[in-house]
């Protein structure tokens, strides 16, 4: 046996007893194998030794962008249904800060001159009223694919699912990098008969002199979730979640964090950069709470150089910039006015940006079913169930798969 055989029967038998103790969950280390199978195809490409593992190789080639910190895999309840399913029109895609899903984690204020977090509100469940609210609210709106921000667990998003959607959405969730303890989850519902791998992002580093001791960049995650048909290949669609940084300052250098927010966005176009390096035929949509408009504000202007669009604005009947009828937050200061604004996107990455059929707001209901106006004061907003509005797209299925 040459030497060369030898070196590549031992690293065979290493990735084998690796394999045989690889979950479907898995946190980032030297090896990035996601199932038993994704193992078994990885023994079959080790052909010379320079090849490493998919997942790790635009990393090291571009020097930007971490493999991803763990990875979650949800397999189709029925795959046998995708040739019936791939006939359907629309995709419909959704994002929706809940404010907290079945527990509200309290408040914390930072202190400008330390830096560090300071508790000024204890943690209280959240009112069976506005818990109801949001699953109906999701109940009629009934997307495919939802992306919700300020989940407080894994736990309170299956036990949600469970009892308050009745079963017909599946959850996944990674836990990003929130002191309070929110982040951001997804509702698939269980008709859509799509692999899914949800990646997150959360190790990806930061450098800013305002906030020499912050480690992490996304103040939360910016977790990607990769679908594909059941039979495998190149992704369907890829969708990115955001929740972006708060405005509340965190110290005197860096007055509303929008250094913070600015950081984020340069670093999400660095990780869709990345997607598009491995998957150039798949469209990606970014969306989220971004926390600040998308459209106006200067920290997102990567963003807006990189020609990442808004469904309201790509969508047969575009509602322009400014409109009441786009915005998804009122924020209500103790003085002087309202302030509303559309702090929640869907944003198409291009060159994909002629798949929007339809894109909207869900307004909150009174009990008779009519329409809420927009809330004028802190206590009208107090009673809906989220100071967020829900946010939907029906996306042209037909063109997705061609695409593939």
């Amino acid at each position: 046996m040459t030497f060369k055989n030898f070196l590549l029967l031992t690293v065979v038998l290493f990735v084998n007893l690796h394999c045989s103790h690889t979950d479907l969950i898995h946190p980032r280390g030297l090896s990035n194998f996601q199932t038993k199978k994704d193992c078994k195809k990885e023994i079959s490409s080790l052909g010379t030794k320079d090849r490493v593992a998919p997942a790790l190789s635009s990393a090291r080639s571009s020097g930007e962008i971490l493999p991803p910190a763990e990875v979650k895999t949800l397999e189709p309840l029925e795959p046998q249904t995708y040739a019936e399913f791939s006939k359907g029109k629309a995709l419909s895609i959704g994002t929706y800060n809940v404010l907290n899903l079945k527990e509200l984690v309290g408040r914390y204020e930072p202190n400008l001159t330390t830096g560090k977090r300071v508790k000024t509100k204890p943690e209280a469940p959240k009112s069976q009223s506005a818990i109801d609210g949001v699953a109906n609210a999701i109940k009629e709106i009934s997307p495919d694919i939802l992306f919700l921000q300020e989940v407080e667990g894994e736990d309170s998003l299956v036990n949600f699912a469970k009892k308050e959607l009745e079963d017909k959405w599946r959850p996944l969730l990674i836990k990003g990098n929130d002191g309070r303890g929110i982040h951001i989850g997804v509702l698939i519902k269980n008709s859509v008969p799509l692999h899914f791998d949800y990646e997150s992002h959360r190790d990806e580093p930061a450098s800013l002199d305002a906030h020499p001791d912050l480690k992490r960049v996304f103040s939360r995650d910016f977790p990607v979730l990769v679908a594909r048909a059941p039979s495998g290949g190149d992704p369907l669609f890829i969708l990115a979640g955001v929740h972006g940084k708060s405005k509340r300052s965190e110290n005197n250098a860096d007055p509303e964090s929008r250094q913070i927010r600015t950081a984020q966005a340069e670093r999400m176009v660095e990780v869709i950069k990345d997607y598009q390096a491995k998957y150039p035929k798949t469209p990606i949509m970014v969306m989220g709470d971004f926390n600040a408009e998308v459209h106006t504000e200067p920290e997102y202007s990567a963003l807006r150089e990189f020609e990442l669009k808004d469904v309201f604005d790509l969508g047969p009947n575009p509602i322009p910039t400014g409109d009441p009828r786009r915005v998804t937050h009122t924020f209500h200061p103790k003085e002087g006015s309202r302030h509303a604004s559309q702090l929640d996107s869907i944003l198409l990455v291009p060159p994909f940006q002629n798949l929007v059929l339809g894109a909207h707001i869900y307004r909150y209901k009174n009990p008779d079913g009519s329409e809420k106006p927009l809330p004028k004061t802190y206590a009208e907003r107090e009673k809906n169930p989220s100071d967020h509005y829900p946010v939907w797209a029906e996306i042209d299925l037909q063109k997705l798969i061609q695409k593939n």
